[in-house]
């Protein structure tokens, strides 16, 4: 029995050449069974279940690779088909298909290591970041020369593919030489066989095993790299009718009609338009400047008085103690161009990519348009190349000048990395911006956008004493410091009592955990100071960073007509507080204990997470009063969006049926 079968196996790669696309199969499931072991290695304590995880881990992650490995397969499929017997028997198609195999290796071999770095920095496999950042090869590419040693990292790559070679090359020599398939009509039979399987997993099995547990982290490590980018290439962007929980649309602008004209000055709303309404104060308006600083990846937990270490944001937290100190918010996305979104135009994050990076994104009702119609000189100040997600069109299409790293003399910055300036340059640059404007005597609105915390985590020496190019921590520390440092070298400018700062995370770290949305890594911090003008207080209420912008224009004591989504957060009760955050495709909305999770396949999830110790419990009843408010949230913002109705002009809108 044992001889037969053993010949049987012989005469499957004696007589069909597409046998090779079997040893493929070993590549591709050998690499991913490697890089998910290590992943889940890492990964353990986080698998609640072990004993009923372990096994959905690695069956389901079998399927996914064999799906991905379906697509790959077909340009193979095609070749070996169409080569003539003649050609293929030749040595010097032998060499070809030895040097064809030992590049597939070699890319396998690069996609785990890419994959490992991948999920050490997001916790997640390939997805539509990955996707996002391929655009920017220069950036990408750069972020990894300085960040990793490469030398290292490309001897792995390809020590590795050589062993994995080296295993398998009696296979591809048997299949070369004993392999005969001269009828065409016979490999037909064989070829369409094999380009059935990319056909059916897309029309029929591209979602099965999506969600094979609760936890996220589970999921997760199931997934095969590749596949995720395949993925999400294809739902770069999501119809939130088409793929999410929706209520009517009349219910939905009955809430939101009510939801957005609460919290004292939201009044007298526009023939009952939720989304143009009139912002009104009493009192004269405040004309002080303003500086925004959204600070990059800049999370709460940092801070020692968030359980941090108490020596890595030593002034931030002192200014907590000496300033407005909001210390309950929360970032809507984890992503840069997510906190540019919810900071400017103060809008939920819409499935999909942020409106920062969509076309059709000009003149939208933003920040910069308030302060604008004011005769502000309004400044969006990058330290980097603004071309990166699209941040030059958008703010300069969108009410703002752009001040980015083209505008940056080599003598204004002490050293810069593939990202941007150090932020101590960027901060002078912004000081010298103001200094302009009040030498032309005008109000200015600075918004400055950071970047030293951010790998490769490089920055000038001597600043702190933790060494460049070591640590996040350090990057921390060093944004920490230079922070303090623009605060106090714009002491000594006369416009100094008149000006406000607001320093503000872009998004926390992480981004991913055992729950499908981890809220408590999307916790960030939110300082007010301007010590002549707001008196310190910690606001403990719970809100969003869509907040952020009417926050800020309240104590400037501006009536507007507006847009925004975002309330006063200090005028809040508390039945009005709430989060709204995100990430790609999934949708989370907290409010009253409950945590609701909007995802795609119009499936809705339900917990409870309690934001003083920042623990989720599994398993909530269905809360419909929450669902219906998260649903109202992320189907209105939608709904003007697709509608075109986020026009900065109060002409522009018109009721939609």
């Amino acid at each position: 029995m044992k001889k037969l079968l053993q010949n049987k196996i012989k005469n499957l790669f004696a007589t069909n050449r597409m046998s090779f696309l079997v040893v493929l199969s070993f590549f591709c499931l050998f690499e991913n069974f490697i890089i998910r072991t290590i992943l889940t290695i890492k990964e353990f304590p986080a698998i609640g279940r072990p004993l009923i995880d372990l096994p959905k881990i690695f069956l389901a992650g079998i399927y996914n690779d064999s799906l991905n490995f379906t697509y790959l397969a077909i340009p193979v499929v095609i070749y070996l088909l169409l080569i003539p017997e003649k050609i293929y028997k030749t040595k010097f198609h032998f060499y070809l298909t030895h040097f064809f195999a030992f590049i597939v290796i070699s890319i396998y071999s690069l996609q785990a290591h890419s994959e490992w770095f991948f999920w050490s920095e997001f916790t997640a496999r390939f997805n539509f970041i990955a996707v996002d950042y391929l655009v920017y090869t220069k950036e990408v590419l750069g972020n990894i020369r300085e960040s990793y040693p490469m030398h290292l990292i490309y001897l792995s790559v390809f020590g590795s593919a050589a062993i994995v070679y080296g295993l398998f090359f009696q296979f591809l020599k048997k299949i070369h030489f004993e392999g005969h398939e001269p009828r065409f009509s016979h490999r037909l039979k064989s070829a369409l066989v094999v380009l059935s399987l990319p056909l059916c997993s897309f029309f029929i099995f591209e979602n099965a095993f999506r969600k094979i547990s609760e936890n996220q982290m589970v999921n997760e490590l199931s997934y095969n790299g590749l596949w995720q980018l395949f993925h999400a290439f294809r739902h770069n962007e999501l119809d939130y009718y088409s793929f999410y929980k929706t209520l009517e649309n009349d219910k939905v602008r009955q809430f939101m009609n009510k939801e957005l004209n609460s919290s004292g000055a939201n009044k007298d709303s526009a023939a009952g338009s939720p989304y143009y309404r009139k912002i009104t104060t009493n009192g004269p308006e405040k004309k002080y400047n303003v500086i925004l600083v959204g600070v990059e990846s800049l999370a709460a937990s940092f801070m020692h008085r968030f359980g941090g270490q108490p020596n890595i944001t030593p002034h931030l937290d002192e200014l907590a103690n000496n300033s407005l100190f909001f210390s309950n918010i929360y970032a809507t996305g984890t992503r840069t161009i997510r906190g540019l979104e919810a900071l400017t135009l103060s809008v939920p994050p819409t499935p999909g990519f942020s409106i920062v990076k969509r076309p059709n994104n000009e003149n939208l009702f933003s920040i910069g348009k308030v302060f604008k119609d004011r005769g502000y000189d309004t400044k969006f100040i990058y330290g980097g190349y603004g071309y990166f997600d699209n941040m030059n069109y958008f703010f300069g299409n969108n009410n703002f000048s752009v001040i980015d790293r083209t505008n940056f003399k080599r003598d204004e910055y002490v050293m810069a990395n593939i990202w941007g300036v150090d932020d101590e340059s960027l901060f002078n640059k912004v000081l010298k911006e103001a200094d302009e404007s009040y030498r032309s005597r005008k109000k200015f609105f600075s918004f400055v956008m950071t970047t030293s915390n951010h790998r490769p985590f490089t920055y000038p020496e001597g600043r702190i004493d933790i060494p460049s190019h070591t640590s996040r921590e350090g990057a921390v520390k060093y944004t920490d410091y230079s922070i303090h440092k623009l605060l106090k070298d714009a002491e000594k400018k006369p416009w100094f009592h008149n000006t406000i700062f607001v320093i503000v995370a872009d998004h926390g770290v992480g981004g991913r955990g055992t729950a499908e949305i981890p809220m408590d890594q999307f916790h960030i911090p939110f300082f007010i100071y301007a010590p002549t003008i707001i008196k310190p207080q910690v606001v403990e209420r719970l809100a969003s960073q869509i907040d952020v912008a009417p926050t800020v224009l309240a104590l400037l004591n501006f009536s507007y007509d507006s847009k925004f989504f975002g309330k006063n957060i200090l005028q809040m009760s508390p039945d009005e507080e709430r989060a709204i955050l995100g990430t790609y495709s999934s949708l989370g909305y907290y409010s009253k204990g409950t945590f609701v999770t909007l995802g795609v396949n119009k499936s809705v999830g339900f917990n409870h997470y309690d934001p003083k110790t920042m623990t989720f419990s599994k398993g909530a009843q269905e809360n419909k009063e929450v669902l219906n408010e998260a649903i109202s949230y992320y189907q209105y913002a939608s709904y003007l969006w697709k509608n075109g109705l986020y026009g900065s002009e109060v002409k522009e809108i018109k009721e939609s049926k």
